[in-house]
């Protein structure tokens, strides 16, 4: 388990934006917007504790800092992350605390 904030994912979008258009092999893949090493180099450049707005700026769009509770829906929330690394086919929720409580109520409510 992980707690993820828009501000841990922005702290994390360079390397997560590397591991995504980068390849040894071939080198930087294109974007919508062009090479994407335009937007690694401007996410570098904010340093390792960038806000999440200046990510946003740099990427061009909010998906690499935004969280939601796959429960009620809340954005931009604190968020806990369970049950498998995230993948495309994972068994993955990200869960806020208000969610967590209510599912810690019932539990103990049998």
């Amino acid at each position: 388990m992980i707690v993820e904030t828009p501000k841990t994912k922005a702290a994390e979008a360079a390397e997560s934006w590397k591991r995504q258009y980068w390849s040894p092999k071939g080198g930087w893949s294109k974007t919508f917007s062009g090479p994407a090493n335009v937007e690694y180099e401007a996410l570098i450049a904010l340093g390792p504790t960038p806000e999440p707005g200046q990510v946003d700026k740099a990427i061009g769009n909010k998906s690499w800092t935004r969280t939601e509770c796959g429960e009620c829906g809340a954005e931009n929330v604190p968020v806990v992350v369970l049950g498998e690394e995230p993948d495309y086919e994972s068994s993955t929720a990200w869960v806020c605390l208000g969610c967590l409580r209510k599912a810690v109520a019932m539990l103990e409510e049998g």
